[in-house]
C-alpha cells in the first residue's frame, strides 16, 4: 500500500491528504454501524487507495475550473475502473477492490461505472461514498472552495434513501451533525481530522507511518554544516530523484497495466 501511496503523491500530494481523511471518516461510520474488524479494515484499505485511477487522468483536467465537457466527465468516471484493473490482481484484505470499483455509485442508479442500484451495493461502499461526499464538499478543492459543513449535511439529508444508504446518512448526522468542527481548513494541511473523528486502527505492521503524509523537502538539522551538509544535501536529493524515478515507472507500468484490462 506505501509502494502505491508513493506512486499517486509523487503526482499529486493533495489526493493522498483526500483518501487518508475519507478513510478516517469511513472508518468512524463502519465502526459505528457494527461493522466488523475485518471489514473494517477491508474499508480502510479501501478509503486509502480510492482515488488510485486519477494516476491514468491528466492533472490539468483534475483541477480544472468550471464545468467538465461530456467528453472530460466521461473521462473521470473511468477511475474506479481503472482502480479496480491496478488493484484486483493484487492481495488485498476482503473485498477492498470491489469497494473501491463502486464507491462511485449511487442507490437510484445513477452512479458509475456499473450504474448499480440498492442492495447491490456492498454497504462498505455506500459508507464509503458518503465519507467521500462529506470530505470533498467540506474541503478546499483546487477549483473552487470549501462549501461547509452545514451545506454538505444538508447534501446528504435531501439526497438521504435517493443516492445515499439512508442508514449511513443517519449514522453521519449523528457523529458528526453537532460535534464535527468545520472542515475548511483540512485539506490545506497533513494534519489528522479533530479527535472528535478518530482515526481507524492500524494494523501493526503499517507502522507509524500509515498516519503521515509523506515527508518532500524535509529540512536537514542544522548541526549539519560545511561540506557534511552539502553532502547530506546532495544525498537527500538524490534520494528523492531516485524515488520520483521509481515512482514515475510504477505508474506508468501500472497505467498500461489498467489499459489493457479495459
Amino acid at each position: 500500500m506505501h509502494v502505491l501511496e508513493s506512486t499517486i503523491a509523487a503526482r499529486d500530494p493533495y489526493t493522498v491528504g483526500h483518501q487518508r481523511r475519507v478513510s478516517q471518516i469511513a472508518c468512524t461510520i463502519g465502526r459505528e454501524m457494527g461493522l466488523s474488524e475485518d471489514r473494517l479494515h477491508s474499508l480502510r484499505m479501501a478509503g486509502m487507495l480510492h482515488d488510485l485511477g486519477k494516476v491514468a487522468i491528466p492533472s490539468d483536467l483534475l483541477s480544472k475550473p468550471g464545468k467538465l465537457t461530456p467528453t472530460e466527465f466521461a473521462l473521470i468516471k473511468t477511475h474506479p475502473q481503472v482502480a479496480y484493473n491496478i488493484l484486483s490482481p493484487i492481495s488485498l484484505p476482503g473485498n477492498t477492490a470491489e469497494i473501491i470499483l463502486q464507491h462511485h455509485e449511487r442507490l437510484n442508479g445513477s452512479g458509475y461505472p456499473q450504474g448499480l442500484k440498492g442492495e447491490e451495493i456492498l454497504l462498505e461502499a455506500r459508507i464509503l461514498g458518503v465519507a467521500d461526499v462529506m470530505e470533498a464538499m467540506c474541503s478546499h478543492r483546487p477549483y473552487r472552495a470549501s462549501l461547509g459543513l452545514a451545506e454538505t449535511l444538508d447534501e446528504l439529508t435531501r439526497n438521504k434513501e435517493i443516492l445515499y444508504d439512508a442508514a449511513v446518512v443517519e449514522t453521519c448526522l449523528e457523529l458528526y451533525g453537532q460535534e464535527l468542527p468545520d472542515l475548511q481548513e483540512v485539506s490545506s494541511t497533513p494534519t489528522p481530522l479533530s479527535p472528535s473523528m478518530p482515526a481507524p486502527p492500524v494494523p501493526r505492521d503499517d507502522g507509524p507511518q500509515a498516519h503521515e503524509i509523506i515527508a518532500r523537502g524535509r529540512p536537514l538539522p542544522e548541526a549539519v554544516g560545511g561540506k557534511s551538509r552539502n553532502w547530506a544535501i546532495l544525498r537527500a536529493k538524490g534520494h528523492r530523484s531516485w524515488m520520483h524515478l521509481v515512482s514515475a515507472s510504477i505508474m506508468g507500468w501500472l497505467i498500461m497495466a489498467s489499459i489493457r484490462g479495459f
